[in-house]
């Protein structure tokens, strides 16, 4: 978890860096990871931190965070700034969609959100090879501001006719930076838990599990919580921390596990098949081998100051090659059975 250095008047609260990175090629945004590296941009290599943006303030306020972006060609690289609103995509894993317009309370807000290079405003610069440039992103909010969210992504598109020996096809990407801005009052955090199922017979594990959050609210919301799994006597035998991610207001996301923040990781691995077989985000635990009945109790906090929820499944989970193995025997037991007694009864008819 990182924090930036903020400046800011009057009562300001801007979110921490949690659990956030991100990759936007394209205006396409990159599920929320824990690990925080440098996002790339593929077609120019170009890196920009922090991935998201996460603001909270109350009026007035003149919002100030300092970010940087970064070349890592040895080529000269021309780039223009722009502000794009987007929304939540109908997948529910944290894509995020551009549409041609969007209803914000305030439509000239965006107007406000400015990048600074020292005290000018600028609307494009070229990035020498190389080279890391620090800038800052202001956001100024009057007093009469109305509350609701902004969700935008700052994005840095590259000028290919104007890049200095680079041809177009190296040249064209673009590189973003999401920015969440919540405007208050705020009141307390407004959802539930819209689904929490898995299967309930499992061959084998690791165990997926489907958990649903809807935000019901007017802002968004980073939920944290955790699955724990107790045998049939009641002990509890593994957890499953869920990574927590932003769900955008009136909207529905899936948690995905903790586990799945690094990818480079042992833990991803040793559940990385489990999340390839499903067309949608898992929380996955990773224990293979399971016989018997499993409760999974869900807990769920919407905050860091609630409100608190908890879902329970049940699973049953037995090996199909023990499964088979106990029919085949059963079948065996049952064929020398009926063999037995047929021959008692031939023997007694023959006496």
């Amino acid at each position: 978890m990182i924090k930036d250095q903020l400046f800011m008047t009057n009562e300001l609260k801007i979110g921490n860096w949690k659990l956030e990175i991100g990759l936007i090629i394209l205006f396409s945004l990159i599920f929320n990871f824990k690990s925080v590296p440098v996002a790339h941009a593929q077609s120019v290599d170009l890196g920009i931190y922090p991935p998201v943006f996460q603001i909270q303030a109350t009026t007035p306020s003149d919002v100030k965070i300092p970010f940087f972006v970064q070349n890592f060609t040895s080529l000269s690289v021309p780039l223009t700034i722009s502000l794009q609103p987007f929304t939540a995509g109908q997948s529910e894993n944290g894509n995020i969609t551009y549409p041609e317009t969007v209803n914000y309370a305030d439509p000239y807000l965006p107007e406000r959100i400015q990048v600074l290079d020292g005290n000018n405003s600028i609307g494009d610069l070229v990035l020498a090879p190389q080279q890391k440039k620090d800038l800052t992103l202001e956001v100024q909010i009057p007093s009469n501001e109305a509350k609701g969210d902004y969700y935008l992504s700052l994005v840095f598109t590259t000028n290919a006719g104007n890049a200095t020996n680079v041809n177009s096809s190296q040249a064209s990407g673009a590189i973003a930076s999401n920015i969440l801005l919540s405007i208050g009052p705020f009141g307390k955090a407004q959802g539930y838990i819209e689904d929490f199922s898995t299967p309930f017979f499992i061959g084998k594990g690791p165990v997926p599990f489907s958990v649903r959050v809807k935000n019901s609210g007017d802002h968004y919301i980073t939920p944290t919580g955790k699955i724990e799994i107790k045998n049939m006597f009641g002990q509890t035998i593994g957890k499953v921390d869920l990574l927590p991610v932003n769900i955008l207001a009136n909207t529905i996301r899936r948690l995905p596990d903790s586990a799945q923040s690094d990818p480079n990781s042992q833990d991803y691995q040793n559940i990385k098949a489990v999340i390839d077989s499903n067309s949608f985000p898992v929380a996955v635990w990773p224990e293979k081998f399971l016989v018997g009945p499993y409760t999974a109790t869900l807990t769920l906090s919407l905050s860091d100051s609630g409100p608190l929820f908890t879902k329970q499944v049940m699973f049953f989970a037995f090996p199909l090659e023990y499964l088979a193995a106990i029919l085949l025997t059963i079948g065996l037991i049952i064929f020398i059975t009926i063999r037995v007694s047929k021959s008692r009864k031939a023997l007694q008819n023959a006496t």
